[in-house]
């Protein structure tokens, strides 16, 4: 999904190493070089990322530490390095590591491979997945497909700085609240004192803020679905937060970081706090689970877990399956919870031990993250960068007090119709 965070590893020495390799329990799936000499041959894999996400280093480390024999080379996306650029030359990598609502793109160019034969050759558990995040994953299989693997699964959470509310004498923010209560606290911390201007809370943009609600941006039939009660919903909630006096709309967590806005939902940033202790410069700040709709209750943003592919066109594709086996096997993700990423593997020992190595979420409301679960994730088309283009466009509107909220709304899915027709048209 969207922003927030991420990470990928390696798998399978020789099955001869390891007795008894069937992943289905929670090990490795047999492979290697079938026992004949004891030595795998060297094979390097390539990694698409489409951002140079911190985990990279944790993945080619891991796998190198893990399976000698295999090298993790990342290829993060960037000028030259668009997927039908790398297509065209013929250089697309072996593996894929992706979010899970933006597929669309390697769909089209028939980059991503069926993993369901190797599952059932290896006897992976399947079952043992985070069952939101393997539903989200399956949407993306029209006949039964199953293009990806989790890795990890994002979060979203309320931050609040403390120093703020100790600074005026209000209470902190609590786990459970709706927004309705959180755009009440809000009031009480907006203020400027001593020249600066302190806003009371940032709900983050039209992404996120619909995001509880599992909206589709276009519908079944290829239309723009703008004008749907949960973003008239998402709508009039941002326009009441960000018209409090006081609480004008700005850059999210950056302004957080600065220590001029009093909360700030958002997905995981536990990395950045984490940075910022290191560096001697740690902010006194705590989390409380995400504010919910009336209309939702108990769910936080849509699930958005960070998954590994393997490329239609690699030629090691056993290989990298191993890798990801390896790397959702219960060894692997005992290490990533532990910096800070939720796993993808339903086990409450691993809850447990989230964050276990980073020195900002001492004393930290840990618990926070756990206490709401995914909403379920829409289903994403190509087209729902252009609807969701319109959207943010109409929330300025909005909040330039240009147009209401229902006229905004229904500008906005007639302009996205027009753009996703001119599309269509091009093909």
């Amino acid at each position: 999904m969207k922003r927030l965070t991420c990470t990928v590893l390696l798998a399978a020495l020789a099955c001869a190493v390891q007795a008894g390799c069937g992943q289905g329990s929670g090990q490795e799936p047999s492979g290697g070089d079938g026992g004949k000499t004891g030595v795998s041959e060297p094979v390097t894999l390539t990694l698409y990322m489409p951002a140079a996400f911190p985990i990279k280093d944790y993945i080619v480390s891991a796998v190198k530490k893990k399976y000698p024999h295999i090298t993790i080379e990342p290829i993060v996306r960037g000028a030259g390095k668009q997927p039908e650029e790398l297509l065209a030359a013929g250089t697309f990598p072996d593996m894929i590591y992706q979010s899970t609502p933006w597929y669309a793109e390697l769909l089209d160019l028939n980059l991503l491979y069926d993993l369901n034969a190797l599952v059932q050759k290896h006897k992976y558990d399947l079952n043992k997945l985070d069952p939101l995040a393997m539903d989200a994953i399956k949407m993306w299989g029209a006949k039964g497909e199953v293009y990806a693997i989790p890795f990890y699964r994002n979060f979203g959470v309320l931050y609040y700085n403390k120093d703020i509310f100790d600074k005026f004498g209000v209470p902190y923010p609590k786990d459970g609240m709706t927004w309705d209560e959180a755009a009440d606290i809000a009031r009480k911390v907006a203020r400027t004192d001593g020249g600066t201007e302190y806003r009371g809370l940032d709900a983050s943009g039209t992404y996120e803020g619909v995001s509880q609600l599992s909206a589709a941006f276009v519908d079944a039939s290829g239309k723009a679905n703008l004008q749907a009660e949960p973003f008239v919903t998402m709508m009039n909630n941002l326009a009441r937060i960000y018209t409090i006096p006081g609480n004008k709309r700005g850059a999210n967590m950056q302004d957080f970081y600065k220590g001029t806005v009093a909360m700030s939902a958002f997905w995981n940033v536990i990395g950045n706090f984490e940075d910022m202790h290191k560096k001697g410069t740690p902010m006194n700040w705590d989390m409380v689970s995400l504010p919910t709709y009336k209309q939702a209750p108990g769910r936080s943003y849509q699930v958005d877990s960070h998954n590994l592919s393997i490329s239609s066109l690699s030629k090691h594709k056993e290989e990298a399956f191993r890798v990801i086996a390896y790397l959702t096997s219960k060894e692997a993700q005992s290490e990533i919870v532990k910096d800070g990423y939720v796993s993808a593997l339903v086990d409450p020992d691993l809850e447990k031990a989230f964050g276990a190595n980073l020195q900002s979420l001492k004393g930290k409301n840990v618990e926070a993250i756990f206490k709401l679960k995914s909403a379920p994730l829409y289903k994403v088309t190509k087209d729902d960068p252009i609807a969701q283009e319109f959207l943010g466009k109409a929330l300025d509107e909005v909040l330039a007090g240009r147009k209401d909220v229902n006229t905004a709304l229904r500008d906005a899915n007639e302009l996205a119709n027009q753009k996703i027709e001119q599309r269509k048209g091009k093909q």
